[in-house]
């Protein structure tokens, strides 16, 4: 008895065979737009009604507000392909572009002009029933794509780039004469059908095609394929010579790793992702072998359980480094038993015992602090006159983590801060108002760390006059992007009241007359122009995590350097085999400056 994914299989074919004729999904698309009936064979429909069994009278998606569009052979196929380049010169002067979607079928095309993939607008692409023997690995180029056809060719192999389609949703390669498909195509986390009649595959790929269907067959090639090779590691750029030849200890040298190390409960949404690469016994030896091998003087974690606070400080590669360190959970942890409590994740600060001596350590609970602090409204009575704080700031339970630390070498003091703030762009202004409320319970802490004694004979004495004169340092996955107003907060000082990105919301003192702060803080790698992203995936690549630093305080010496990009040219997209979080780490070195803004 044949299998209902067969049976789609089946039907997919048939459909595909009737449509050999030149442009024939143009001509659909066309009859279709004018009321006509739908010619038979392949209907340009819906991934999910193709699964469904839906035939004639469905709806194309050609139709509606993209267009379909005809080239000739002759201009594809061009010594210049200059037709194609006019094109795509034209749509960018003119920033319009009302088609998406591209006929080459039935035309007897024997190669490709690459100058095709310069249209990367589009999201169908149709070059079915031709005489094509190869395609070429820069088709990954049309990274919008949505469908693909290469049904009726002469092809006997996919490139391995098909992988980094990562937008498809149907993918037909059937009548041709592929032996087998590329492991990469486990990345296809969303592809919905998958045509494969008509090609020598293997009998085990056609069993589990008949038996799981489409996403059977790329969660095999996801989780069983081969590990791919490990990039080159990622270069240190030194940016200053240290001040002094000697020993690096005494002059006030050390090195600070931030790294949002992706929490477990957090990790259903990456289906491009292996499975085993997903389990957490996996990913916590890579997270534990990548931080031990900095051998980093202070380590920022982001979503860390407690749990695995104390099972990292229990390990002999931690206790042999001499690191202790303070963890605080996410404020839900209140709620829940001693068990649950140890699995809700939270911000950890790790540091060497031989390196620095803690003076004191302070969570702070954004939650609350919106509640109970005067940052907002001078008291609670008037907290009634501004919902927003309940219904958009208090709901949240985001939370960041402070230890006051003396070098034992130099007698200097520092603040050192892990924070981890609103991910949902949607709530621009409760990023922009949790930043602020951070900043401002550390000007708070810093006026009080200020005011503690010094031994008799530490050579600070005098240094710390005011909170604003105690070096910070403030570790984060903030969530928010160089260009952001966050970043800007950070970096300016000062963000008005009126910002757009409050939304219209009110909350207080913030929207009243604006936030700022009195620390003088740059991004560490600022110093390079950031670098291309720190955070890693599918549908978002780009920079949210820092390690800011006052910049009266400290010089920055070092850097690691982003993953290798020839490496990074065959991904999609964070966690894999090499990379445990959608976040890579930040490394970076300072040196006390000789006068601490005294």
């Amino acid at each position: 008895m044949v299998s209902t994914n067969w049976q789609h299989q089946i039907h997919l074919a048939q459909l595909s065979r009737q449509s050999s004729s030149p442009h024939h999904h143009a001509r659909a698309a066309a009859t279709i737009s004018r009321g006509g009936t739908q010619p038979s064979g392949l209907a340009l429909q819906s991934p999910s009604s193709l699964l469904n069994g839906g035939q004639n009278g469905q709806s194309s998606p050609l139709t509606g507000s993209s267009s379909l569009k005809v080239l000739s052979v002759r201009r594809l196929e061009g010594a210049e392909g200059e037709g194609l380049e006019r094109v795509q010169s034209e749509k960018q002067k003119d920033k319009r572009q009302d088609w998406a979607a591209l006929d080459l079928g039935g035309q007897g095309i024997r190669n490709l002009n690459l100058a095709l993939f310069n249209y990367q607008f589009l999201d169908k692409l149709y070059i079915n029933h031709n005489r094509l023997t190869s395609l070429p690995g820069a088709i990954c180029k049309l990274g919008q794509l949505t469908i693909l056809d290469v049904s009726g060719n002469l092809l006997m192999a996919l490139p391995s780039e098909i992988g980094l389609m990562k937008n498809l949703r149907m993918f037909l390669i059937i009548d041709n004469n592929i032996q087998n498909l590329p492991p990469e195509m486990g990345m296809l986390y969303r592809l919905e059908v998958l045509g494969i009649e008509g090609n020598p595959l293997p009998d085990s790929i056609k069993n589990l095609m008949a038996k799981d269907g489409t996403r059977g067959v790329i969660g095999e090639l996801r989780d069983n394929g081969p590990v791919p090779v490990p990039p080159s590691p990622r270069d240190w750029i030194v940016l200053e010579d240290k001040e002094t030849e000697k020993d690096s200890a005494e002059e006030g040298i050390f090195s600070v790793v931030s790294y949002n190390i992706l929490h477990d409960r957090y990790t259903r949404v990456y289906g491009y992702t292996p499975a085993w690469a997903l389990q957490w016994d996996f990913r916590r030896e890579s997270v534990k072998q990548e931080i031990i091998s900095y051998d980093a003087d202070i380590m920022c974690l982001q979503e860390i359980d407690l749990a695995t606070v104390e099972e990292f400080l229990s390990l002999p590669e931690f206790s042999q480094k001499e690191y202790t360190g303070f963890h605080w959970p996410k404020s839900r942890a209140k709620t829940m038993n001693e068990a649950e409590r140890k699995k809700v994740d939270g911000c950890a600060i790790f540091y060497k015992e031989s390196v620095f001596k803690l003076i004191d350590q302070q969570p702070i609970e954004f939650q609350h602090v919106a509640m109970n602090s005067a940052l907002l409204v001078p008291d609670k009575d008037s907290l009634k006159n501004y919902p927003d704080i309940f219904n958009r700031v208090a709901t949240k339970d985001h939370i960041a983590t402070v230890c006051f630390l003396e070098h034992q070498k130099t007698g200097n003091r520092l603040m050192v801060v892990n924070a981890h703030i609103e991910w949902d762009p949607i709530h621009k202004d409760v990023k922009l108002v949790q930043a602020g409320l951070l900043l401002g319970e550390l000007q708070v802490m810093a006026d009080k760390f200020a005011k503690l004694p010094l031994p008799h004979d530490s050579p600070m004495k005098g240094q710390y006059t005011s909170g604003k004169k105690i070096p910070m340092l403030i570790c984060c996955d903030f969530n928010s992007t160089p260009d952001s107003v966050v970043y800007q907060l950070l970096s300016k000082g000062f963000v008005p009241g009126d910002h757009s990105d409050f939304q219209g919301y009110k909350y207080g003192k913030f929207t009243d007359s604006g936030i700022n702060h009195p620390f003088g803080l740059k991004s560490s790698y600022a110093n390079i122009g950031e670098l291309s992203f720190t955070n890693c995936t599918p549908t978002f690549t780009d920079v949210v995590d820092y390690i800011w630093y006052s910049t009266n305080s400290f010089t920055v010496t070092g850097l690691l350097g982003e993953p290798d990009k020839e490496y990074m040219s065959k991904v999609i997209g964070f966690p894999n085999a090499h990379f445990p979080s959608d976040h890579i780490s930040l490394l970076s070195q300072f040196q006390f400056k000789k006068v601490n803004a005294g």
